[in-house]
């Protein structure tokens, strides 16, 4: 009977374990596959039949890149554009959100609304208008306009999460704040910011990962070659006449990942707790 009773729960969990499993492989197996394939010479790269792993794994690849006089300055145009779209949706998406979490006037809820409204908007859509527009006051290759683009296309879903962690910090702590003398802005700076950090910290690393994978912006709005990013040049790497090297296209794959991956291992506390924090309303 207590074997049958303590089997029972494990039994029950083998679906969910088995599916967390596939959905596993499905996920992480291009990304080993990339990584195995970064290690490999081109000729065992493209080997009929193909090798899991190879065997005897170099490093020239990952050289290759760093090697690359335009990588430096890719890498640049990424951090650039990706810290500088997220600081400034948070300069314009904090203040927001806590207008809205603490304010009453007329219209709000439709003013949200039309906010949530302008992040459903395909970023495809504008494409065209946006760039007559920039070509007809001569702003196109221009760093400050990408990044400001970047920003727009962030700046809703900041605005909206911002407002649900400020509403979850009880009001009662802000009126005694009040009380003692403070006035909004030391109310804000010195209260309401660091009690919402952990949720500062998720937007802007969803910030940081969107702005750093999105490739139409830069590739349209900046055709520069020395505005481009590193998703730019990857992509122009698929259309290179000489043709497409995959041992080291891979290579460049991790290493262009690498920032990302490495800023989420750092704010994964934060990140979490700041998402369960903005799903709760205190």
């Amino acid at each position: 009977m207590s074997a049958a009773i303590s089997s029972g729960p494990t039994t029950g969990r083998a679906p969910a374990i088995l599916m967390s499993l596939f959905f596993a492989v499905i996920v992480l197996g291009p990304v080993a596959w990339a990584l195995a394939t970064s290690f490999k010479t081109e000729v065992e790269a493209v080997a009929v039949p193909p090798t899991l792993w190879p065997n005897k794994a170099t490093l020239e690849n990952y050289f290759k890149v760093f090697r690359d006089q335009s990588f430096a300055r890719d890498f640049f145009n990424s951090v650039i554009y990706a810290v500088g779209a997220v600081v400034l949706a948070l300069l314009v998406g904090i203040p927001a959100g806590y207008a809205a979490a603490r304010f009453t006037f007329k219209g709000k809820r439709a003013l949200m609304l039309v906010i949530l409204a302008t992040s459903m908007v395909p970023g495809v859509a504008l494409l065209v208008p946006t760039y007559y527009l920039l070509d007809t006051v001569g702003l196109l290759n221009s760093g400050i306009v990408v990044t400001i683009i970047l920003s727009a296309r962030i700046i809703p879903q900041t605005v909206w999460f911002i407002a649900n962690f400020v509403e979850a910090v009880p009001v009662e702590i802000e009126e005694s704040a009040f009380m003692d003398g403070a006035n909004r802005f030391e109310i804000i700076w010195n209260l309401i910011l660091p009690l919402i950090r952990p949720g500062i910290a998720a937007v802007a690393t969803i910030g940081i990962v969107t702005t750093w994978n999105d490739y139409i912006t830069v590739a349209v709005f900046a055709p520069d070659v020395a505005k481009r990013t590193l998703q730019v040049a990857l992509v122009n790497q698929v259309f290179d006449a000489v043709g497409i090297s995959w041992s080291y296209m891979m290579a460049f794959v991790v290493i262009a990942s690498m920032p990302v991956i490495l800023m989420f291992g750092l704010v994964q506390k934060w990140f979490i707790s700041g998402l369960t924090a903005g799903a709760v309303k205190g």
